[in-house]
């Protein structure tokens, strides 16, 4: 049995996934990114970007809020 201190909050054990599956997002954004690069549609390219940088944005105002840190990996 778990301590009351180690014991993670109910919004905690909903945040981990939700931030494991942004930053999946993001990954997933860098190599679409890249392979929009080659074909040299640089629209899409900046438009990508700009959605990345608001997933970043917002996994590291996540982790910093449950976890007193920043994107990490």
């Amino acid at each position: 049995m778990e301590s009351d201190m180690t014991q993670k909050s109910p919004d905690e054990k909903i945040m981990k996934p939700y931030l494991r599956k942004l930053m999946r997002e993001h990954r997933a954004l860098n190599r679409m990114i890249d392979t929009t690069k080659a074909f040299g549609a640089s629209a899409q390219v900046k438009a990508m970007k700009r959605v990345r940088l608001r997933l970043k944005d917002k996994i590291a105002a996540l982790q910093r809020h449950y976890y007193g840190r920043g994107l990490t990996g």
